[in-house]
């Protein structure tokens, strides 16, 4: 994703691809670059973000963290590092 803002903030430099509003000072151009990247971004981000879950290029940050061993997981143990043991230990 970090490579996807990169490329985004380059493109959208202005002089780059187009510089809006041509004639303006500097600030304006600045300010209107950061608007249009902000925009931009804000229409990209879910898209993006929903492509990279369907291609698992994310861990799933929905799930409990793995429990430690000797510890009894929150709910199963599908993240114990082997068989839980008898009393349901990791």
């Amino acid at each position: 994703m970090s490579l996807v803002i990169a490329v985004l903030f380059f493109v959208l430099t202005p002089g780059v691809l187009v510089s809006l509003p041509s004639g303006k000072g500097k600030l304006v151009v600045a300010a209107t670059h950061a608007v249009v990247f902000a925009f931009v971004f804000h229409l990209a981000h879910k898209p993006l973000m929903n492509l990279a879950h369907q291609y698992e290029l994310f861990d799933d940050m929905s799930k409990p963290p793995c429990a430690a061993p000797g510890s009894k997981p929150a709910k199963d143990a599908s993240c114990c590092i082997g068989a839980p043991n008898a009393s349901g230990m990791c």
